[in-house]
């Protein structure tokens, strides 16, 4: 096995370390391809080559690409390419969002605008402080109640600023389900429109369950008042009367959907 040490990570940059007596990164062009003091190394004998440059010498990058570079020793060696393929079931969730009125959708993205062309609006190719300084900026505007929707590891920061963060996992990414108020366990976009179906309904079903019991309950009062009815028939009615606002208040849990 390699012998591997000295691990260091540049939070939004990349990951260093020794492997075999060997200086090696991984992460970003300019990461990757810096020396010992931050700045990209210069071939004093050739021209200077930008990362433009650098990127053709191992094939140009899909629209909806990324890449992380490789360097041993200052020297570039390797790119892996990456693609963050969206979900099937992405448009049809958004679809069904601004069918229940949702106006705004934004994504809040670190891949390329490519990648994320499905949505409304789209603030592409940012690092997590730039995701949590956006979902502050909307939430600063008082009007609008925010909800951020992950499912990784650098969500998790956004999804404790959001005024109603919603992870979505599978089990396996802790750190987001823990900065959340909502969590989706099945890792499916679409539960996100169904969670909120789900939450008007019951909101509107305890409020006619209440706004039901106080109408009632008021009527028996007046009644008993002017001793319209006996007390101990308005005992019983008030005892109905909690008894239908609970039935009532109960269908909530009736999956209509």
């Amino acid at each position: 096995y390699p012998v591997i040490k000295n691990i260091n990570e540049d939070a939004g940059k990349g990951v260093s370390g020794e492997v075999n007596g060997h200086a090696v990164r991984v992460g970003r062009l300019s990461f990757a391809a810096a020396g010992e003091e931050g700045f990209l190394a210069v071939d004093r004998t050739a021209p200077s080559r930008s990362e433009d440059d650098l990127r053709t010498r191992f094939g140009l990058l899909q629209p909806d690409e990324m890449a992380s570079y490789v360097s041993v020793d200052g020297q570039l060696i390797a790119r892996i390419v990456l693609r963050d393929v969206p979900r099937a079931n992405a448009k049809a969730a958004l679809a069904k969002l601004h069918e229940l009125g949702v106006t705004k959708l934004a994504m809040l993205t670190g891949d390329k605008r490519a990648s994320a062309n499905i949505i409304d609006e789209v603030h592409a190719e940012l690092f997590p402080e730039d995701k949590v300084a956006a979902v502050r900026a909307a939430t600063g505007a008082g009007k609008t109640v925010t909800m951020m929707v992950g499912d990784g590891v650098n969500d998790a920061p956004v999804l404790a600023v959001a005024d109603i963060g919603v992870a979505m996992t599978d089990g396996t990414s802790t750190a987001a389900s823990e900065s959340a108020q909502v969590v989706i366990m099945n890792d499916n976009i679409a539960a996100v429109p169904r969670a909120i179906a789900i939450a008007r309904r019951t909101k509107r079903v305890m409020l006619q369950a209440v706004i039901a019991g106080l109408v009632l309950a008021t009527i028996g009062m007046i009644a008993a008042a002017f001793d319209l009815i006996p007390v101990v028939v308005g005992a019983f009615l008030q005892e109905a009367i909690d008894v239908v606002s609970i039935l009532w208040a109960l269908t909530a849990l009736i999956d209509r959907d």
